[in-house]
This record gives structure tokens, sequence and C-alpha cells, in this order.
């Protein structure tokens, strides 16, 4: 018998809702965040969102992302194509990944019976008390972030890889090394010269980082250097 999606995320919910209450998070529902938990820190947001389909039952869990809003407000204020302040806001600056040992719990998961969507909210609890809140209590502080963006650059690998959206990615790269007194900021923006004046398919970007640059120059920092802390 074919198992309802409602009667599924009761029994879901069931399961993560007393974990993620107890840890002071907030269930929403809006367009804005999604369907999942918040968790509001000083000038910090944590968010874990479920996608759920409605037309089959390859239903995926984001993994925990993080909102800076000394970030984030940047991000707003300058915008970028086809942004709209209306609809269109950054809620997101650097994301996590699931890890091998949720991915293979999740394999053995069909979402046939009820059980196994308790079985998904239980997996769901072992990655947030664990690899999750790993992600969260090192990422919540800016200049570890900046500590991964150098890593991930020293081995070649994109900033993408733990920061948040398309070509912005790179906006919110430059914003957390002006915040984090980076004393090789001057040589990231150069790199990123580079990549926004000379890949043609970044041309409609081109207005929006200039704007980026000179909104820059009046950034002052808030942390220490990573390597000083």
């Amino acid at each position: 018998m074919e198992i309802k999606l409602t009667e599924g995320k009761k029994e879901l919910f069931a399961v993560t809702h007393p974990y993620f209450k107890d840890k002071g998070y907030k269930f929403n529902t809006t367009k804005k965040t999604g369907v999942g938990y918040t968790l509001n820190l000083k000038h910090v947001k944590i968010l874990l969102v479920f996608e759920f389909k409605t037309k089959s039952s390859l239903h995926e869990l984001l993994p925990f992302s993080i909102f800076h809003e000394q970030v984030e407000n940047l991000i707003n204020e300058i915008g970028k194509p086809n942004f709209s302040d209306t609809g269109n806001v950054s809620w997101r600056t650097v994301k996590d990944s699931l890890p091998n040992n949720y991915k293979s719990a999740l394999s053995d998961i069909n979402f046939n019976t009820l059980l196994s969507f308790r079985q998904w909210g239980h997996a769901i609890v072992d990655y947030a008390q664990g690899p999750g809140q790993a992600f969260i209590d090192t990422y919540s502080y800016l200049p570890n972030v900046l500590k991964e963006m150098d890593r991930l650059e020293d081995e070649g690998k994109y900033w993408k890889e733990i920061l948040v959206g398309l070509a912005d990615y790179d906006f919110r790269g430059l914003i957390i090394s002006k915040l984090c007194s980076d004393p090789y900021f001057e040589e990231k923006v150069a790199s990123r010269d580079e990549v926004f004046y000379k890949v043609p398919q970044l041309k409609d970007w081109i207005p929006y980082y200039n704007m980026l640059k000179e909104r820059l120059k009046t950034i002052e920092p808030v942390y220490p250097y990573y390597k000083n802390v």
C-alpha cells in the first residue's frame, strides 16, 4: 500500500522534532527558508532544510548551512543578476556536506513504509548531533571559514566547496577575507579580477563585482586573522 507523504512526515517529525526542539531550534515551513529547522544565534542562523517530492519518493535532506549576517547583509545590499529584494534574499553563507555514514544509512531506506520515515529521522539526528554539530561549532566563526577557504585554495580547489552561491560565492569569500583581517585580501581580489573580467559568461556580474569592491573599501575588519587566533 502506498504511503501518503503526510503520514510519512508525521513519523519523521516524531523522531526529529524532540531532538531539535531540545536544542532550541524552531520548525518552520516558510517559502523563504524552506521546510526545516532554524536556530538563531547572535549574527548567525543555522538552517537544516528538507526537500520533499510529491511525485516521487526521492526525498532529500539538505545538509546544515549557516547564515552569517555580516556577510549576507552585504550580499543583499549589492545584489546580483536577476536578484530581487522582494523575494530573492540570501539566507546561506556556508554549507556542510552529508557524511558517508548518513548516505549509507539513507541507501537502505526506500520510503515505502512508515518505518522507513522513522529510520530517516534517526539518521538525521545521528548526523545532526555528530558531524553536523562539528560543522556548526567550526564554521559559525568566520575566521574558521577563511581558514578552510585557504586550505581549499592551497589544494587547487574552489571556495564553492564550503561557500554557497553561483559566482557570488566569490563575493562571499572576499567579504569574509576583509572581515577577518586577511593579509592576503588584495591577492584574493586580484585573483578574482582575473575571473570576473576575463570570463565572458560572467559579464552580467561585473557591475555587481565592481560595486562589491568599492563597498569593501569601507568595511573595517572585525576578526583577527585566524593564524593569530
